[in-house]
């Protein structure tokens, strides 16, 4: 009885590593729309991401900096996760490691300049990851001014990540 307690124990402490939370930080350039004002800055994020091999439900609390006077425009939370994931796609030749596609989906909440709510939701079609790294390019997004009662929108246009 005593052994296969133990065996069971290491079984899940196992089990436990290979579904080991993950942290990581992201830079990416982003550009924005709203109707009372756009502006391009640069997201510096940091990601929790709960499974590090799926990235299923990843957290992300973000910085959107401007090189130009407020350099502060925003902050970010928001939750992505991937709709599928493979490795057998028509993008291997840009990468010279196999890759994993993951196109995402995302939903949050920004803070912008001048106490302005955002609700945002988005897409991210060109995904691809491996062990420690992501990138995604041309990722696009919708955003609802809950203090303005309007539309915008934006796109990350290459956001380069890393996971520890």
């Amino acid at each position: 009885m005593r052994r296969k307690a133990v065996i069971l124990l290491l079984l899940a402490a196992s089990l436990a590593v290979q579904a080991a939370p993950s942290v990581g930080y992201s830079l990416a350039p982003v550009g924005s729309y709203m109707p009372s004002r756009s502006y391009g800055a640069l997201t510096v994020s940091v990601i929790f991401s709960p499974d590090r091999d799926m990235h299923v439900g990843d957290i992300e609390i973000a910085a959107d900096i401007s090189p130009v006077h407020p350099f502060f425009e925003g902050a970010l939370l928001r939750l992505s996760t991937p709709m599928f994931q493979t490795t057998e796609h028509a993008f291997g030749w840009m990468f010279p490691n196999t890759m994993l596609w993951a196109p995402s989906v995302n939903a949050g909440v920004r803070y912008r300049l001048y106490d302005e709510w955002d609700v945002i939701a988005g897409i991210a079609p060109f995904l691809f990851r491996d062990n420690q790294f992501s990138y995604e390019f041309f990722s696009p997004y919708v955003s609802y001014s809950v203090t303005e009662e309007s539309w915008g929108w934006g796109m990350y246009v290459l956001r380069f990540s890393y996971f520890f």
